[in-house]
């Protein structure tokens, strides 16, 4: 995600396709634990912070073959009450085009499509 501050992390092999990172995700502190599906799946598991859950990112090609991003995700506030005020606040986070999860997403596939071209990837 591009919300996200990386800090180093500890690496955990298994398979060599997981690892656990530290990071600072709208100003909260969080663990996550990443599994890479290569050239197609990226899912984080929050295990620690304010969300609880998965949030996965898929890379597809369309019926054209442009690269197309699937997110989803299930996700829920830690300790909050569901469809409470906290939750509505999170999801009207969630949703913002300019500062929410979706702006992130449009910023990761634009960079991607970039990285593709160039054969980066």
């Amino acid at each position: 995600m591009l919300l996200a501050r990386h800090v180093p992390a500890p690496r955990v092999d298994h398979l060599d396709r997981d690892f656990v990172r530290d990071a600072t995700i709208a100003g909260a502190n969080l663990r996550e634990i990443i599994v890479l599906e290569p050239e197609s799946k990226v899912t984080f598991f929050q295990v620690t912070g304010p969300r609880e859950g998965a949030i996965v990112n898929e890379l597809f090609e369309d019926a054209d073959g442009e690269l197309q991003l699937k997110f989803y995700c299930y996700i829920g506030l830690r300790d909050k009450q569901p469809g409470g005020p906290e939750e509505q606040a999170e999801q009207a986070q969630f949703d913002s085009e300019d500062k929410g999860y979706k702006a992130a997403l449009i910023s990761t596939l634009k960079r991607t499509r970039e990285m593709l071209s160039e054969g980066k990837l």
